[in-house]
């Protein structure tokens, strides 16, 4: 009992989970690739470190040899070294080679936040700028003192074993490793870019597989509907024709007092033969018969059918034809126009007709209304696809079915069919067909008149 609660949970709330599932990994992702990307950049910084290191004990080696001037400053074009120098604790300058400056400029380092063991191993400071690197660190060297006035041994001067807390100091051009930091996060950013167009796939590729999970789950319903549908307008045609009879029996047998009771069920009858008529047509092939249809004629017709003024706006273009059954087309314009004509009783719907020529040879129908609306209670959050299910409606005297045929009928011609709420209340239901390109349309014309001419 408790796994069939779990299931129907999961899979009530499956968009929410899987969606969670697929954040929380991207950001799984994401905080791995920035750690790696973090250890990288202390990993260059620590290599800085080291080429520093290495670079002022190579050039401070150098200077104990002889040629010793001209050995360290080769190295330290080398190995791209501005200067370096040693200071005293005070921060004094007390022996160099290159360019540094006479007090050690602490400014440039963090030395409040530094904490000893750092400040031992080594600080650095890099100007994004001019891409100088500034390294330095303490250090306890034995240092070489002039004796002065002192008295001194054979050698002319004293050692001391004394230690003196001294600080190297070293000034490298910093463009390689300014380079290495950029790679470190472009490579960084692209492959973060990189996860996010996987991550947008993924969720695509989610979303689509659950709308074609619906869409055969609807197929499946709508196959069973429709052999049921069947054979129940089949069975239910026989009875009605027989009901059809008898009415017309009765009204010429009863005196003309039954008349009244009659017609309402002369009505009812017809009602639910025009049901099992739509469902027959939307049984069938959809497709039908199409022919060449000029547009503005076409719909100019349809409104002549209704009594009420229709505002009808059809847009500055020449002749525009469509290929579409005429039966059809005119089940799909005319139940439209009969929904914003009937969508309310206490004022004018206001109903106006559009026409507009769009891009790609497409032309959109639109039938506007200033109705009380499809949601009937002016909410905004309603799924307008419901109201193309079958047998689903808001109307006491609806069938529900008029508006999934329309959409069938429309789709079988490769247009679509959407409604739409209105700013200020209504509804648009608009019509999106493909135009049949000019040249065809005097071909077909051509042909036509030729063979009303040969059949004279």
């Amino acid at each position: 009992m408790k796994s069939k609660r779990f299931s129907h949970f999961f899979i009530s709330r499956e968009r929410t989970v899987a969606f969670l599932l697929i954040g929380l990994l991207f950001c799984l992702l994401v905080a791995m690739i920035l750690a790696v990307s973090f250890s990288t950049q202390e990993k260059e910084e620590l290599l800085m470190k080291s080429e520093a290191e290495r670079a002022f004990n190579s050039i401070y080696m150098a200077l104990t040899e002889e040629s010793a001037t001209e050995k360290a400053a080769s190295i330290m074009k080398e190995e791209g070294v501005i200067g370096i120098g040693i200071y005293s604790s005070n921060g004094r300058l007390f022996r160099w080679l290159g360019t540094v400056p006479y007090l050690l400029p602490y400014e440039n380092f963090n030395i409040e936040t530094a904490t000893a063991a750092e400040a031992s191993y080594g600080l650095y400071s890099f100007d994004k700028k001019t891409e100088v690197l500034q390294y330095m660190r303490m250090a306890r060297l034995a240092i070489d003192l002039d004796a002065g006035g002192l008295v001194i041994d054979e050698t002319g001067t004293i050692r001391t074993n004394l230690n003196f807390p001294d600080i190297l100091y070293v000034v490298m051009d910093g463009s390689s490793y300014a380079k290495a930091i950029s790679r470190i996060w472009l490579l960084t950013l692209i492959v973060i870019l990189a996860v996010i167009v996987m991550f947008m796939f993924f969720i695509r590729l989610y979303i689509n597989n659950r709308r074609y999970r619906e869409m055969l789950a609807r197929q499946e319903s709508l196959v069973s509907l429709g052999a049921a549908a069947r054979t129940l307008a089949h069975e239910i045609k026989n009875p009605l024709s027989a009901m059809t009879i008898q009415i017309a029996l009765l009204k010429k047998m009863l005196p003309a007092g039954y008349s009244e009771e009659l017609s309402v069920v002369d009505q009812e009858i017809a009602r639910l033969t025009q049901l099992t008529n739509k469902v027959s047509d939307f049984l069938k092939n959809p497709v039908g018969n199409p022919e060449l249809i000029e547009v503005r004629s076409f719909m100019e017709g349809i409104i002549g059918l209704f009594s009420c003024n229709i505002s009808f706006t059809p847009d500055s273009m020449e002749a525009a034809y469509i290929e579409f059954d005429p039966d059809r087309a005119r089940s799909v314009f005319e139940n439209l126009i009969k929904n914003a004509v009937e969508s309310c009783s206490d004022r004018d719907p206001q109903v106006s007709i559009e026409i507009l020529e769009r891009k790609r040879g497409l032309v959109a129908i639109s039938i506007l209304d200033r109705g009380d609306g499809l949601a009937g209670n002016g909410s905004k959050n309603v799924d307008m696809n419901k109201y193309f299910d079958p047998f689903f409606t808001t109307k006491i005297h609806g069938s529900g079915i008029g508006l999934s045929i329309s959409r069938q009928f429309v789709k079988a011609r490769g247009g679509s069919i959407t409604l739409t709420m209105r700013e200020g209340g209504g509804t648009r239901a608009e019509v999106v067909l493909a135009l049949v390109p000019e040249k065809f349309v005097r071909a077909i014309l051509n042909t036509e008149t030729e063979s009303r001419g040969v059949n004279r």
